[in-house]
């Protein structure tokens, strides 16, 4: 073996290293395992969503533990299938299907979330509210400008941090269902979600709850 104070072979050997990690069995209760501690042990959100992003990264090539009915929607509509809720409340793993074409519609996530896509290819796109109270509340304006938009295909992972990354809206685009896997802090019953009426332009409670197993489903 080379010098590893040799730059270029350093990073050739932790490169292989890296693929000789991703190359091991790593199924969702080692990457739920994963999650758990580094949810007690980050010292803030952001920090903890960075830590996540290479598990999920590792876990996506083989989705192992991923049951075929987990990448179905609900009766051909878009829904969520709950795998995992941590009995502290602290985060909860869903996989999340959009039939082509099908969109989540404007809404806001009031705690942090990592979400990777592993079917189809899903466009993120990103909003902020310029006006309007710092902390995000149900009846408020949802006037908002958009920021980014991204195309996921399998593999992409994106991010939320409330509140300036809170607001979002995924569609699945292409031919083929949007399939992903959302790891999201609290739980089904306490993560603050809310949905953007399009028609009033407020912000509506819309519990997490709602959208396991079966889930509105909103074209464009």
């Amino acid at each position: 073996m080379g010098d590893l104070r040799d730059p270029w072979i350093a990073d050739e050997a932790g490169r292989r290293g890296r693929q000789r990690i991703m190359s091991l069995p790593y199924d969702i209760e080692a990457l739920t395992q994963d999650v758990a501690l580094i949810v007690r042990r980050a010292s803030d959100d952001l920090a903890r969503v960075e830590a996540i992003k290479p598990l999920l990264a590792r876990w996506m090539p083989r989705c192992e533990g991923l049951r075929p009915e987990h990448r179905e929607p609900c009766d051909g509509r878009a829904c969520g299938h709950l795998l995992h809720s941590a009995a502290d409340g602290s985060f909860f793993i869903i996989s999340v299907v959009f039939p082509p074409g099908t969109s989540s519609g404007v809404h806001y996530h009031g705690s942090w979330g990592v979400i990777g896509t592993l079917a189809g290819v899903d466009e993120e796109t990103k909003y902020v509210r310029p006006d309007g109270p710092a902390a995000v509340a149900v009846g408020q304006s949802c006037e908002l400008t958009k920021t980014d938009v991204l195309r996921l295909p399998p593999g992409g992972v994106t991010h939320l941090l409330p509140p300036a990354e809170g607001f979002h809206r995924v569609r699945a685009v292409g031919d083929q269902a949007g399939v992903s896997l959302h790891i999201l802090g609290g739980s089904p019953d306490s993560h603050p979600h809310f949905l953007c009426d399009s028609a009033a332009r407020r912000l509506v409670d819309f519990p997490m709850r709602l959208l396991l197993d079966r889930a509105p489903m909103t074209g464009g």
